[in-house]
């Protein structure tokens, strides 16, 4: 019984940390996004970002704005902005401001004026939580 319960929590778990990603159908970009640390908690993360045209060729040169929002009615949502990237990365600080379910939507503008969003559903685990995630328990 006791082992059952645990691979029921595990399972559970398991998928609040997963991510999903909804993308403009006619993108000419691909955007993929790592919050850091993985699995987000409450607090302060960095988000890393991966902007690449169809062919996977690295995009430096796009002005990316991100909103977080939760899934919630009356939460004030998280902005961040960055214009520069390495290698296709781009990288800015990022605050998740209570655990739950989240979106992040993340816009990007390149210099000849092509734009593509895309929308990542993530969960934000509590401190607790993320503890227990990565097995350093207090």
């Amino acid at each position: 019984m006791t082992w059952l319960l645990l691979a029921a929590l595990l399972t559970l778990t398991a998928a609040g940390c997963a991510r999903a990603s909804q993308q403009d159908a006619d993108a000419a970009l691909r955007i993929g996004m790592t919050p850091i640390p993985y699995p987000p908690a409450v607090g302060q993360a960095r988000l890393v970002l991966h902007v690449t045209d169809l062919a996977g060729v690295p995009i430096d040169d796009a002005r990316l704005s991100i909103k977080g929002d939760m899934t919630h009615a009356g939460m004030t949502p998280v902005l961040a902005e960055v214009s520069s990237g390495t290698g296709g990365y781009y990288e800015t600080p990022f605050e998740w401001t209570m655990a739950g379910d989240w979106i992040v939507t993340v816009e990007a503008w390149l210099a000849d004026g092509r734009r593509v969003r895309e929308r990542f559903e993530l969960t934000v685990l509590t401190e607790d939580e993320a503890a227990c995630e990565d097995g350093s328990q207090e």
